[in-house]
Parts: structure tokens; C-alpha cells; sequence
């Protein structure tokens, strides 16, 4: 099967714990502990995504961002990166796959993404100036 946004929300309101919205090009799902992961369907691949923290409560984006380096791939499946979200800078995390995945590797993506959250909040909080929520 070849992805798409219709058929990924379909996908996706079959998971009975995540809530599901479209809203233009993506897809935001949310988990009961209140993370929100954000997809989206390209030609060949769909993007994953959350945001963790901005880059504006880091206290050394480069002592952070060379620890990152080290040790993202301690985390299964999920990479750290940098994205402008509004006027701000925020460190994210997401995966990426291809649109032609079977079901089981695009839920088991998103789940991963979930469960990662914490570990890479617990990872770096020490860098942050303040306890950040997501």
C-alpha cells in the first residue's frame, strides 16, 4: 500500500488510545499523556514529528547540541533535529519512513516516537533553563 493522508487517517482512528485530527496537510495525533505527534505524507516518505523543547530554554545549545550528536542514537528509530515552529526555534523529534511501510511499521513509528519523548526529556533536561512540558 501506498500512503496518503486519507488512508493514514483511516489507519489511525482504528488505534482506540491516540486521538486523531486532520488539519491541513497533516495529521496531529495525540496519546493519553498528552503528546501530540505530527505527520505528514509525502510522495516517498512521511515525516513523524514532535517538538520537545525550544532552543530558546537551552542554556548551551552547543554543549547540547554536540551531546545530541553523541548520543540520539541511544533512542530507537527517532532522530533530533532543529525546525522554526511560528517565530521559534524548537528541538524536535521524528522518524521517517516510506509511504509504501505496511501498517504495522507506521503505528509502530508513531509509538516510538511517543515512548521516546520522555527518555530524550529526561536525557537532556539538565540543558534546559526550565522544566518544559510538551
Amino acid at each position: 500500500m501506498s500512503w496518503n493522508k486519507d488512508t493514514l487517517l483511516t489507519l489511525i482512528e482504528a488505534q482506540s488510545n491516540w486521538v486523531v485530527e486532520s488539519e491541513g496537510e497533516c495529521l496531529t495525533i495525540s496519546n493519553d499523556e498528552g503528546v501530540d505527534v505530527f505527520v505528514y505524507v509525502g510522495n516517498q516518505q512521511m515525516i513523524v514529528e514532535t517538538a520537545l523543547f525550544s532552543a530558546a530554554s537551552v542554556k548551551d545549545k552547543n554543549t547540547l547540541n554536540e551531546l545530541i550528536l553523541r548520543s540520539h542514537q541511544l533512542v530507537p528509530l527517532t532522530t533530533i533535529g532543529i525546525n522554526k515552529i511560528g517565530d521559534d526555534e524548537y528541538y524536535v523529534a521524528f522518524g521517517a519512513l516510506s509511504t509504501d511501510s505496511k501498517d504495522s511499521v507506521v503505528l509502530e513509528e508513531i509509538e516510538t516516537l511517543f515512548d521516546n519523548v520522555p527518555e530524550f526529556l529526561d536525557l537532556y533536561s539538565d540543558y534546559l533553563n526550565v522544566e518544559m512540558a510538551v
